[in-house]
């Protein structure tokens, strides 16, 4: 009966180390699986370089609707042209308003390289002149549509040095990273939501010092190019301190155009006739 017993434990010895192994191979798997995503987690700069890349690497002009509501009545409505010229290192971006008619003719030229401050100018056609605008204050109300300059930061891409992956959540049914960014000047943050899949700017918010949300950015819609790629069709900008509500929507667009050097030049983008050049 000992010998019996002793054999059955000798024979159990081999499946009992088998598993052991298998075990074993699990834990270093699983291991290695969480270095590897520690050693290859995205930092918020590059996770912001990825969405410079997806949505803004190539030449674009859209038309755009503003629509800005205080409840449900529609107090302004501003229609435009949107140009972006992207180069190594800086963007250009024009914008040059058609409707209503007392808008039609005014532009801006926002301007951004790396390492440098952004700069912008505006065109008055009623006076044939054109003047800087301070690219960086956030009170600049552009041609009467209700959004900022501050508004225009995801395509200025200025972004303040101090930035952080904050969590990750889901928004809309997308996977995203959530993003912190400092504001120094009122002490207050920028919050960031990017989709993980295809880094898209869904989610932008501007809180104050003590926490109270400013300004929201949102995406509602998207459409997708010829080439595949999803860019942003219907967005919405609230401000909920003047109970004020602006819809911003793309009537059409146009990618990996060539754009003109006179319209991203501030000495002749005022009144240079890009609507009669063909390309």
């Amino acid at each position: 009966m000992l010998v019996k017993d002793w054999m059955i434990h000798i024979m159990a010895r081999p499946r009992r180390l088998g598993e052991l192994k298998w075990i074993s191979l699990i834990l270093i798997t699983s291991f290695l699986a969480v270095l590897a995503t520690n050693v290859h987690a995205m930092t918020a700069q590059e996770i912001l370089e990825q969405v410079d890349k997806q949505s803004f690497s190539d030449n674009f002009r859209v038309s755009l609707t503003f629509k800005a509501f205080k409840g449900n009545k529609v107090i302004s409505s501003r229609a435009l042209w949107l140009m972006a010229k992207v180069q190594e290192g800086k963007g250009s971006y024009f914008l040059d308003f058609y409707e209503p008619k007392e808008s039609n003719g005014l532009r801006y030229l926002f301007l951004e390289q790396a390492g440098q401050e952004p700069s912008a100018y505006m065109y008055l056609p009623g006076t044939y002149k054109t003047m800087p605008v301070a690219a960086d204050d956030p009170s600049v109300d552009v041609g009467g549509t209700g959004i900022t300059t501050e508004d225009l930061q995801r395509f200025l891409g200025k972004a303040e040095a101090e930035k952080a992956v904050l969590r990750e959540e889901p928004l809309d049914g997308r996977e995203c990273y959530v993003i912190k960014i400092p504001i120094s000047q009122t002490k207050g943050e920028r919050l960031q939501w990017v989709s993980k899949d295809n880094f898209l700017m869904l989610k932008s918010q501007h809180l104050d010092g003590q926490g109270n949300i400013l300004r929201t950015f949102m995406v509602t819609k998207f459409f997708k190019t010829l080439q595949g790629k999803e860019f942003p069709w219907e967005e919405e900008i609230t401000v909920p301190a003047k109970g004020v509500r602006i819809t911003v929507r793309q009537d059409s667009a146009v990618f990996g155009i060539e754009i003109p050097d006179e319209v991203t030049d501030p000495q002749k983008f005022g009144t240079f006739r890009w609507k009669g050049w063909t390309h």
